[in-house]
């Protein structure tokens, strides 16, 4: 696998390995393939998965049973998650929220179990992500004016329970918003996020960084 073979020649590549919701209707097909890497080791997640009700390029039903069996897959191998959810903010919640419940903190008691990808619900359901076991992952349109929930979200989940993004190449932050989007530019993220909260931009962003290192096991 292209990603996993990258990693191995750069310590600060990470990989994590999963169905999207997108290609969920393959799951039969893919399922050998996905438990195979798994179990050879080498990825430090298992995602991004979950449900995506804006697009539905793949049937409701078959996101529900790729999101369920990889979850399973997860936890069956101590793995944390990567979840995207799109249009399916409470749907969403209810499965993970029930494997959640089954499972416990199977990482241990300080260390979370996933991550939401690229959070654009509120902070109400930010929040019970929290209590989950979730980090909370804030990305590029933070920095649009005109996005005030994802800027309440911003400032109301503790800082030791957030991360940033960038999504490249797509949610491109401001003053790029428009243009393909680059890793690099998560800095405007940070500072955005630091804005909102009224703390310093180093302070996020080491905090920000360390959450990611706890999150997928890995030293800074």
């Amino acid at each position: 696998m292209r990603a996993l073979a990258i990693a191995r020649t750069d310590v600060r590549i990470h990989p994590v390995v999963g169905l999207h919701p997108h290609s969920a209707r393959a799951l039969a097909e893919e399922r050998p393939a996905l438990e195979r890497l798994v179990s050879d080791g080498g990825f430090v997640a298992v995602g991004e998965i979950g449900l995506d009700f804006f697009r539905n390029n793949s049937p409701q039903e078959a996101q529900y049973e790729a999101l369920r069996w990889q979850l399973e897959l997860a936890a069956a191998h101590h793995l944390p998650v990567v979840i995207h959810s799109r249009d399916a903010d409470e749907e969403c919640y209810a499965v993970l929220e029930g494997w959640a419940s089954r499972h416990g903190r199977y990482l241990g008691p300080d260390r979370e179990i996933g991550m939401m990808h690229c959070y654009a619900g509120n902070t109400d359901l930010a929040r019970r992500y929290v209590d989950l076991g979730f980090l909370i992952s804030i990305p590029g349109p933070v920095t649009y004016a005109n996005n005030t929930r994802g800027q309440q979200v911003a400032a109301d989940v503790p800082l030791d329970r957030l991360l940033a993004e960038t999504d490249c190449p797509y949610l491109t932050p401001v003053p790029w918003r428009g243009q393909r989007n680059e890793p690099a530019y998560v800095v405007q993220t940070i500072r955005a996020i630091a804005q909102i909260r009224g703390e310093r931009e180093v302070d996020v962003a080491l905090a920000t960084a360390r959450n990611a290192a706890r999150l997928f096991g890995f030293e800074l």
